[in-house]
């Protein structure tokens, strides 16, 4: 054996040990009469194409190991020696596969290509019913969204979406309803607006065409007391369009305001000695107030906030019963003044108070005493323009009262 054993040889080749049938594994300390035994146990079948049929391991004197041999005539083999220290002590002979017919490869191109089509086509239906659901879940409200501000911008304020979604879609839909609601009694006020304008010029305007027309066809003579009911009725009109220029700057945000240091206490005094006459005439009682502090200093518009504290005692003055009484509080603190005008009754409905600040409007009956229903809104825009804030809540007196918030050092606003 050329010191050198078998044995030994196939436990130092493990792929060689591969090679081996699994019924020819040898047991633990087989002998060399295991491998040359004449009836070795037989190998299970396999396929002639299988890898242990084509390979065969000879001994150096060329006599086959393994019960299969590769004859020579078999078909195109393939043999390697295997050495031990530059020393051949074995070959290994193995026949190549033989080539597979044109039609074998055709026919597995084909599976593949069939394969490979059916599952692109799958994919394809999968990405479509993909496509699909998202239309419906995001394209569709899109759609309907842009179908709706469309609408909206040709006038149709009462369109509507069904926002059921609690996305930001369903958000951006319901923002559009409320668009929508806004736009309509924006556009509804609008036309109240125009309506109740035309009604207060009017009425002016039909005073003065009778007064005139009266003077011109010789039904009234042309004297002082004529001139003085038509110079009243111009001066009636003419603080209407007045009152309609202040709040139209208003809404523009070009309230002119100069502010200027001032006394609060004595501004709010030089006001009420204008209503004192005409309270006492009316048989009211007008109250004053005032802090402790002998002057309140402020930074304020005099001429709007005089304005202001006007229309306001002008409004309670107006729809005041007599006996009543008209009361004006001032009162100081750190950063602010607060203005309370309370009068007695009549007063007005809880659900008119977050109304009585719209221009022209006026409420019941019982405050609907003349006047041109601006006050209130241009009280609301002079206390808009020195950055403060009025409210209007029944009044422990039993009518209204009116609180007003105005910073200690008004800006420009």
């Amino acid at each position: 054996m050329m010191g050198w054993d078998l044995r030994e040889l196939l436990y130092q080749f493990p792929r060689t040990q591969d090679l081996l049938p699994d019924r020819m594994a040898p047991p633990p300390h087989a002998d060399l009469a295991y491998w040359f035994s004449p009836n070795p146990p037989p190998p299970p079948p396999h396929g002639v194409e299988s890898f242990r049929e084509r390979v065969a391991i000879f001994t150096h004197d060329g006599k086959p190991f393994m019960e299969n041999d590769v004859p020579m005539g078999a078909g195109p083999r393939i043999e390697r020696p295997v050495r031990i220290q530059s020393e051949v002590v074995a070959t290994v002979r193995m026949l190549q596969l033989k080539p597979v017919p044109d039609e074998v490869e055709s026919r597995f191109l084909t599976s593949q290509y069939w394969g490979i089509a059916s599952v692109a086509a799958a994919l394809l239906m999968l990405a479509l019913m993909g496509a699909w659901w998202v239309a419906g879940r995001w394209v569709r409200p899109l759609l309907a969204v842009q179908l709706a501000t469309k609408r909206i911008a040709q006038g149709e304020f009462d369109i509507r979406l069904n926002p059921v979604r609690s996305d930001e879609i369903g958000d951006v839909m319901r923002n559009v309803n409320a668009m929508a609601h806004s736009l309509a009694q924006l556009d509804g006020t609008r036309r109240q607006w125009m309506a109740d304008i035309s009604h207060e010029l009017r009425t002016p305007l039909a005073v003065l065409r009778g007064e005139i027309e009266a003077i011109v066809d010789g039904v009234r003579p042309l004297k002082p007391e004529a001139m003085l009911s038509l110079r009243e009725e111009v001066l009636r009109l003419s603080a209407l369009v007045d009152d309609l220029h202040l709040l139209a700057m208003s809404d523009l945000k070009a309230l002119p305001c100069y502010f200027e240091e001032l006394d609060a206490i004595e501004l709010a005094r030089m006001v009420l000695q204008r209503f004192e006459l005409r309270a006492a005439q009316l048989g009211l009682t007008l109250r004053f107030e005032s802090p402790k502090e002998s002057s309140l200093l402020v930074r304020w518009d005099a001429r709007r906030v005089g304005q202001l504290l006007g229309n306001l005692l002008d409004n309670s003055l107006r729809y005041t019963d007599a006996p009543g009484q008209v009361v004006l509080k001032l009162e100081p603190h750190a950063n602010h003044v607060g203005i309370d005008i309370n009068d007695s009754a009549p007063g007005v409905a809880e659900s008119d108070l977050t109304r009585v600040f719209e221009p022209l409007f006026r409420a019941d009956a019982a405050r609907s005493r003349g006047g041109s229903g601006l006050g209130l809104a241009i009280c609301q825009a002079i206390v808009q323009a020195h950055g403060g804030c009025i409210t209007a809540t029944p009044c422990a007196l039993g009518g209204l009262s009116i609180h007003i918030e105005l910073p200690v050092q008004a800006e420009d606003h």
